[in-house]
This record gives C-alpha cells, sequence and structure tokens, in this order.
C-alpha cells in the first residue's frame, strides 16, 4: 500500500519533497520516535506544494482498491497523501503506541492535517477503535472535514451502526453534499433512513421549499403506498425540475416492488436515458453537485 501511494506522489514531481519523506519514513519505521514524528506529520506544508495536485493511474487506483476495498486518492492534495503515508508508520507501531498518538494528532490537527487523518482510517488498524472519533468529526461545522469521513470514504459503511450511518447520510441532506459520493450509499439501506428521509421532504415542502432528489436514494427498496403517492404528486406537480423527474425515475427503476412504472408517460425521456445508460445516480448526484458550486 504505502509503495504505491509513495508512486502516486512521485508523479507531482516535487522531488526533493518526495526525497525528504522517503527519510522520514526510513528513520521512523527504524526507530520510531513521537516527537519527530509529529513534526514530520506537520512538517508536510513546508515541503510540499499547497495547490499541489496528485493523480492516480488506473491500475494504481485497482491496487489501492484491491488493498482496501473502496480506499481511493482521488481529489487529494499533495498535503493529504503525504500524510497519509506518514501514518501507515504509525500504524505499523503497537496497538497503544498507535491508538495514543493517532489521537494526539487529532486534537491538535489543523483543518487540512484533520482531513488526512480521517481520510487514512480505511487503511488503517484496529477500526473498532477508531469509530468514536469518526462520529465525533461528523459533528464539525467545518465542511471540509465533514466531507473526508462522510464522502469518497469507505470507513463509515463498514463500521458504523445503522443509527450512525443514518444521522450522516442525514446531515450530508441538511448541508448540501452529494450523496453520490457516499461510498456504500446503496448497500445500507434501511427502514428509518427512509422514514427520517420523507420526514424532511414534508418538512421541506410545508416551508415551500425543495429536498435535493439524491434523496430519493435512500426510499429505495423501502418503498410503500404513501411514499409512492408522495413522488407521484412531486412529478405532476407545476413546479417540478427535470432533476426531480430524474430521481424518480431511478427509484421507479432500481426498486422491483415499485409501481411508479405506471407514470411512464410523465418520466418517459427519463426511462430511455436510463435504459441508455445516460442517466445514473452518479450521473445525476454530479450534476446536482457541479450546478451548486
Amino acid at each position: 500500500m504505502r509503495e504505491t501511494l509513495l508512486k502516486i506522489l512521485e508523479t507531482g514531481e516535487n522531488t526533493p519533497a518526495v526525497d525528504w519523506l522517503k527519510k522520514v519514513i526510513a528513520e521512523q519505521t527504524a526507530d520510531f520516535q513521537t516527537r519527530p514524528f509529529y513534526y514530520a506529520f506537520s512538517g508536510v506544508s513546508r515541503h510540499f506544494d499547497k495547490r499541489g495536485t496528485t493523480s492516480a493511474t488506473d491500475d494504481q487506483l485497482a491496487a489501492l482498491d484491491q488493498a482496501a476495498p473502496g480506499f481511493t486518492v482521488d481529489r487529494w492534495d499533495q498535503f493529504r497523501l503525504a500524510r497519509v503515508i506518514l501514518l501507515t508508520v504509525l500504524a505499523e507501531q503497537p496497538k497503544d503506541t498507535f491508538l495514543e498518538n493517532l489521537h494526539a494528532l487529532l486534537s491538535t490537527a489543523d483543518i487540512r492535517e484533520t482531513q488526512a487523518i480521517y481520510s487514512a482510517y480505511p487503511i488503517l488498524p484496529h477500526p473498532e477503535d477508531l469509530i468514536e472519533s469518526a462520529v465525533d468529526g461528523l459533528r464539525t461545522n467545518i465542511v471540509e472535514i465533514y466531507d473526508s469521513i462522510a464522502l469518497d470514504n469507505p470507513f463509515p459503511a463498514a463500521h458504523f451502526t445503522e443509527e450512525q450511518w443514518n444521522q450522516m447520510v442525514l446531515k450530508a441532506l441538511f448541508i448540501h453534499r452529494p450523496l453520490y459520493r457516499i461510498k456504500g450509499i446503496d448497500d445500507r439501506p434501511n427502514p428509518a433512513l427512509t422514514e427520517a428521509v420523507v420526514d424532511l421532504a414534508h418538512e421541506r415542502w410545508a416551508a415551500g421549499r425543495a429536498i435535493n432528489p439524491e434523496a430519493w436514494r435512500c426510499t429505495v427498496g423501502n418503498l410503500n403506498e404513501a411514499i409512492e403517492s408522495d413522488l407521484i404528486k412531486l412529478i405532476q406537480s407545476e413546479d417540478v425540475r427535470s432533476i426531480d423527474l430524474e430521481a424518480v425515475a431511478l427509484v421507479a427503476k432500481n426498486d422491483p416492488n415499485s409501481t411508479l412504472g405506471q407514470n411512464e408517460d410523465t418520466i418517459a425521456l427519463q426511462f430511455t436515458a436510463i435504459e441508455q445508460g445516460n442517466l445514473t445516480w452518479q450521473t445525476l448526484g454530479h450534476h446536482i453537485e457541479v450546478n451548486s458550486q
């Protein structure tokens, strides 16, 4: 894992910085010392370009996914990647040393350091001891930190309880974060989340506001007559948006028990787009994300 991450970092063409990082890794692997490790973790910002981006090949991304399913460095900058690589050294230490130092880092970390720590959770040992801190991190009002846990990160789907998972997804809707980037969003459907999403929709409608169409993704597999009635009213309303029509069509196509297909005339174009592969939850979510920026 570390070698693959280093190869990805090397594509940033910052040879002196990567050489410095390799030297730190060699020293800390041979003789782990807390204070020098902290200095190096913080010191990443003095060696790498704060605007430096990363670029991984398909083979490299596949190797990461094979080593830790769902793990990716997509959208990462050099700061985050370099710090995650350093955390793989900390991960090799005895459990008590690892946990003590990890939590110490979190307690003093700035925003970008915190992002790196949470981004590393899928490849760190003792995940059962990391859940509480991840849940605590989701309480933040800092979007960048929330995103590092909830988006593009397989840790929550693999380790959160149903209640923790539902709270994370609902907060994503409240703070307007893209659900399509939540790893495992289709793997953990549950009636409690569906009920909460429907309640949120009713609250938004009562206030004359719209709900993120991605929210309906959370109802797939748990549809009932009342929810389908809500969705029919939505697509037949005068102020229905194209993204609402797309979401309802995706619900209809993805839930085998749905009777929404009886309204095929209303969402016929969207059904065609789905069948042609031009409309998916991914494309819908990406469209909403891009146009909300």
